[in-house]
């Protein structure tokens, strides 16, 4: 679930980013058909939202991508202390009383 989040925080962080670098070009064509006031006002609203998901989705990101890594290395760890440790070779598989049974 985390991975999922991450990519997609990835992706909404390249469209925030086209969006962000578009807006300029668009709200040109405001100011021959618009009042000058509203199209201020059109323009540092639109930006201003703009750049705050994309510090939201780029903080998305951040926690998604730790979380994925401390998720990682908490199973990889586990992974590794599983398959590293072997049996005592002096350990008995067999239950204490069942051993006792055996050599009487």
């Amino acid at each position: 679930m985390h991975i999922s989040s991450a990519t997609i925080a990835i992706v909404g962080t390249v469209f925030l980013s086209m969006n962000l670098f578009a807006l300029k070009p668009l709200l040109k064509d405001c100011q021959t058909s618009q009042p000058p006031d509203l199209c201020i006002y059109m323009e540092a609203s639109s930006t201003g939202l703009v750049s705050l998901m994309l510090v939201l989705t780029l903080l998305e990101l951040c926690i998604a991508c730790s979380v994925v890594v401390l998720w990682l290395r908490a199973n990889c760890c586990r992974l590794r202390k599983a398959s590293s440790s072997f049996p005592d070779p002096g350990e008995s598989r067999m239950p204490p009383n069942e051993s006792k049974e055996i050599q009487s």
